[in-house]
C-alpha cells in the first residue's frame, strides 16, 4: 500500500522553500523519494533547506529566483528538464499577504499580492505543464488558503488572489485532465512555524488563543501536518483526483 504515496524517480519544484511551510513540504516530499528542487528569493534560506534534506538522506537542489521574474521563473524551469531530465511535480508554494485593508490598499499594494499569489502561480504551471504533457504525467498543486473560504480583517487582496488561485486550480484540471496532469489545492489553515511564531497574530497570546478555539481541535496546526496532504497529491494514491481543493485547517471553517 505504500508503494503508491512512492515519489522515486520524481523530480519536485517547490517555491517558496526557504522556511516554514515549503520547508517542510519539500521534507517531506523528498522523504517520499523524490529529487526536490528547492526554490525561494532568500539564497541562505534554500539552502538550509537543501542541507536539511540532504542531512535527512534525500536528494536535493536549489535554486533562487523571484517566481513573478518571468524570464528567470521560466529559465529555471528549462533548466531542471535539461539537468534533471524531467519536471513531474510543480508545488506552487511562494506567496504572502501585506495586511492592508481595502480602504488603504493602493492600487500597486493591490497589485503586489495578485502579482505573486496568483499570476505567478498560473505562468509557472503553464511552463511546467509543457514537458508533463509531453511524457503524459504530471502533479501541479496550489497551496491556497483558508482565507480563500473565509475572511478577515486587512487581508482583502489576499482573500482575493486565493480564491482566484483555487478557481485557477479547477479550470487547469478540466484542461490538462485528459492529458495526464493532475491539478489541485491545499488550503492550510492557521499554522505554527518555527520562524513564525514572532509574528503580530501568533506573540499576541490572546489573539492566538481566539484562533484556536475557532478551529474544532481547539489548536493551531504546526508545520508538518500539511506533509501527508502534499505527498498524498504528488503521487500516485491521488490518481483519480484532480480540480480539489484539500482543506487542513483543524476544522476552523466548518465550525459556528
Amino acid at each position: 500500500m505504500t508503494k503508491i504515496f512512492s515519489l522515486d524517480g520524481k523530480v519536485a519544484l517547490m517555491t517558496g522553500a526557504s522556511r516554514g511551510l515549503g520547508r517542510a513540504m519539500a521534507l517531506a516530499l523528498a522523504a517520499a523519494g523524490a529529487h526536490v528542487v528547492v526554490n525561494g528569493r532568500n539564497e541562505a534560506g534554500i539552502e538550509k533547506t537543501k542541507q536539511a534534506i540532504i542531512a535527512a538522506g534525500g536528494k536535493a537542489t536549489a535554486t533562487a529566483f523571484d517566481t513573478t521574474d518571468i524570464v528567470k521563473a521560466d529559465a529555471a524551469i528549462d533548466r531542471i528538464e535539461k539537468e534533471l531530465g524531467h519536471l513531474d511535480i510543480l508545488v506552487n508554494n511562494a506567496g504572502y499577504g501585506n495586511a492592508k485593508t481595502a480602504t488603504e490598499a493602493t492600487n500597486a499594494e493591490w497589485n503586489e499580492i495578485i502579482e505573486v499569489d496568483l499570476n505567478a502561480c498560473f505562468r509557472l504551471a503553464k511552463r511546467a505543464s509543457v514537458g508533463m504533457i509531453r511524457r503524459g504525467w504530471g502533479r501541479i498543486i496550489n497551496i491556497s488558503s483558508i482565507n480563500a473560504h473565509i475572511a478577515r480583517e486587512a487581508n482583502a487582496n489576499y482573500c482575493a488572489a486565493k480564491a482566484g488561485l483555487e478557481g485557477l486550480t479547477r479550470a487547469l484540471a478540466v484542461e490538462w485532465g485528459a492529458k495526464g496532469v493532475t491539478v489541485n489545492a491545499i488550503a492550510p489553515g492557521y499554522m505554527m512555524t518555527p520562524d513564525n511564531m514572532d509574528t503580530p497574530l501568533r506573540a499576541d497570546l490572546e489573539k492566538r488563543e481566539w484562533f484556536a478555539q475557532r478551529t474544532a481541535l481547539k489548536r493551531w496546526g504546526q508545520a508538518d501536518e500539511l506533509d501527508g496532504a502534499v505527498v498524498y497529491l504528488a503521487s500516485n494514491a491521488s490518481a483519480y483526483c484532480t480540480g480539489t481543493v484539500l482543506i487542513v485547517d483543524g476544522g476552523m471553517s466548518v465550525k459556528i
